[in-house]
């Protein structure tokens, strides 16, 4: 069965083009990457990397063709995910002219950076 974890261990592998690379992006282990392909590749019945004595890895023309079909589903099931929990709507603005906020001393709440951003930062106190 393809689940969401495998495709993004599958892409990531892909990206960084060894499994130890793989896992410290995705934050597991070397051997749970391998254990993802592995049973991915059982899976779908082909063999999917390339594997040299160095760790390096390479897509088999299994592993290109599959690469694509990976990509998308990824991409739809991200779509389909957002479609039914939104994330919330970010909203930023830079002012034609520096402004000169009051600050609420218990929060600092309003900090301008020196490219102009506004930055928001709450400190409980």
């Amino acid at each position: 069965m393809l689940e969401d974890k495998r495709l993004k261990v599958f892409a990531a592998v892909v990206e960084s083009g060894n499994f130890t690379a793989a896992a410290s992006s995705l934050g597991l282990t070397q051997p749970a990457v391998s254990q993802n392909i592995s049973e991915l590749e059982k899976d779908l019945g082909v063999r999917l990397f390339d594997r040299s004595n160095r760790g390096e890895v390479r897509l088999t023309e299994e592993g290109r063709l599959f690469e694509g079909y990976a990509r998308q589903i990824l991409h739809w099931y991200k779509a389909a995910r957002e479609a039914f929990n939104p994330s919330p709507l970010a909203v930023g603005f830079k002012p034609e002219k520096p402004a000169t906020v009051p600050l609420d001393p218990a929060t600092d709440a309003l900090v301008w950076s020196s490219d102009g951003d506004l930055h928001i930062e709450i400190r409980k106190k």
